[in-house]
């Protein structure tokens, strides 16, 4: 089972010292909200905030929530904000939880898990509260903490790793009492927004590590996930000691009772700050006035570029696939006919994880040859491929891919199956269309589209501008021959000659097959699991 190397810190809050309706007193965070973030006119002190809740939105909706879990995160936007409502909310979707789930986890090792939940999501939501004036926005932060709450309970191996990662984050995050006591400098501003976002990115990589739980195995051999959680906590760590080495310990209590004094004693002092305060509102309105309006022509440019940039990929897609089906029509189907597999067949029970973490972590600028059968079944290596694909694209790593095991009439050749990974480029990132206008221009495309190696060459250099890119060839034996191009004699080559130019280019090929002699002096990863033991050559 994946483990996720993270320091464990103990935490001494419980849901009932959270609750209002606990027996204990609790005060209302009644923050200063009109001292912190104002729309427009603090916009330089919470941008990082902002962006980072427009990334979270947007992996949100990449997620492909079940419309029962699109409704949490939705209902997120008109829940009350105040900490116990919220802790209310996360007993609410437990026992929903409970009722379906037919192994229940202990009682202590429910409440453990509850309870540090709880007192992390105290914490967070006061951030969030402190930045919600802002923008309503920022309540995605809410969706994401409660599906990854709902993820995750009654669960006990994901709580026991969970539990782990989230105590960490809250040890870095400021009280409730900081918000209400602390002087809101722009230092200070600037820095909360910055530890906001740093939990974001936690969170959001947290929600589809643990929603998608049988594949986490496959991301951390891959992207090495646990170690970028740890990377992402020292990064917030960095940010919190920051946040102290700018305000005094006893400054905090001071701040709030000097200036009682200085407003309610000094008229002078009041007059002059009075005066200061309307002209600076006339300067943050127009600035305010400035910003929106450059934000909005951003935007609508933006937009104008955007659909420039598409259209300009559409036609280069005409010309390189005509009526092909779309990619994520392709997967669909390759989905829809299912995989006929024992147990022991399945990548996670056959011994293949083992050979992939060692290439990941040794030789990760080789192609990965991934081959393997199962006896009389399919192959294992098809489910693999799906699952590489679902397990990267929901953490925005790019990812093109052909499955070529087609039927006869839509049966994949080499030229086709190049077409179809440059198209995806395309489609995948229009931009790159539109910087190399001496590559993808209609006509030069059409030229070089009648030949593999120019082909192939407009394919890489567009594919090097594209960071830690992924490129999965699934069953290459389905592939067939071109007049101008073989498989062994051409693609192969190619792809793992790509592998060890372009660092930032990973690329997967599977076969039902042992590689080809023809290759063998080639570098490259091979690994072959036969679980009906029966070994093939191509």
């Amino acid at each position: 089972m994946a483990q996720l190397s993270l320091r464990q810190d103990k935490t001494s809050l419980t849901v009932e010292s959270i609750l209002p309706d606990s027996g204990k007193e609790r005060p209302e965070a009644a923050l200063s909200h009109q001292n912190w973030y104002l729309t427009g006119i603090d916009f330089c002190f919470y941008a990082p905030a902002q962006e980072a809740c427009a990334v979270s939105k947007e992996r949100l909706d990449k997620l492909n929530l079940q419309d029962e879990d699109r409704r949490l995160a939705g209902d997120a936007s008109k829940h009350d904000i105040k900490p116990g409502k919220i802790i209310e909310k996360l007993l609410e979707i437990q026992a929903e939880m409970e009722k379906k789930s037919t192994r229940r986890a202990s009682a202590k090792t429910a409440s453990k898990f509850v309870n540090s939940f709880s007192a992390f999501a105290d914490k967070a939501s006061s951030i969030i509260m402190v930045l919600l004036p802002q923008s309503p926005e920022y309540t995605v932060t809410l969706g994401v903490l409660f599906l990854l709450f709902k993820a995750v309970v009654t669960k006990k191996d994901r709580e026991d790793a969970l539990v782990k990662l989230i105590e960490s984050i809250s040890q870095r995050l400021p009280m409730t009492e900081f918000y209400k006591t602390i002087f809101p400098s722009n230092a200070i501003k600037a820095s909360v927004a910055r530890i906001y976002a740093h939990m974001v990115k936690i969170l959001d990589e947290a929600l589809v590590y643990f929603r998608g739980w049988r594949l986490t195995r496959l991301v951390d051999a891959f992207l090495n996930n646990a170690s970028k959680f740890d990377d992402l906590l020292s990064d917030l760590d960095a940010e919190y000691k920051t946040m102290h080495e700018l305000k005094d310990a006893t400054h905090i209590v001071q701040t709030a009772s000097i200036v009682d004094i200085v407003y309610e004693t000094n008229n002078t002092i009041t007059n002059l700050h009075n005066n200061l305060e309307s002209q600076t509102s006339a300067i943050n309105l127009s600035m305010s006035i400035i910003n929106s309006k450059l934000h909005n022509l951003t935007a609508q440019t933006n937009l104008m570029l955007r659909f420039e940039m598409t259209k300009h990929a559409r036609s280069l897609q005409e010309v390189l696939l005509g009526d092909a089906p779309d990619a994520q029509d392709e997967l669909d189907a390759v989905v829809a006919r299912g995989f006929k597999l024992s147990q022991k067949d399945h990548w996670e029970n056959n011994g293949a994880l083992h050979d992939i973490a060692y290439w990941s972590e040794n030789e990760r600028n080789l192609l990965l040859w991934i081959g393997g059968a199962s006896g009389n079944q399919d192959s294992w290596v098809t489910e693999t491929s799906v699952d590489i694909i679902r397990a990267l694209e929901p953490r925005m790593v790019p990812v093109l891919f052909a499955f070529c095991d087609q039927p006869d009439e839509h049966r994949t050749t080499v030229m086709g199956l190049v077409r179809r990974l440059l198209g995806q480029l395309l489609d995948l990132r229009p931009e790159l269309a539109y910087g190399r206008p001496d590559l993808c221009d209609t006509w030069r495309l059409k030229k070089r589209a009648t030949t593999f190696e120019k082909l192939f060459e407009v394919f890489e250099q567009l594919a090097a501008q594209v960071q830690d890119l992924f490129i999965v060839v699934d069953r290459v034996d389905g592939c067939e021959a071109d007049d101008s191009a073989g498989v062994i004699s051409h693609l192969l080559p190619r792809l793992i000659e790509m592998s060890l130019r372009r660092r930032d280019v990973t690329v997967i090929v599977t076969s039902v097959y042992n590689p080809p002699e023809e290759i063998a002096e080639l570098e490259f990863f091979p690994l072959y699991i036969d679980t009906g033991k029966v070994s093939r050559q191509l």
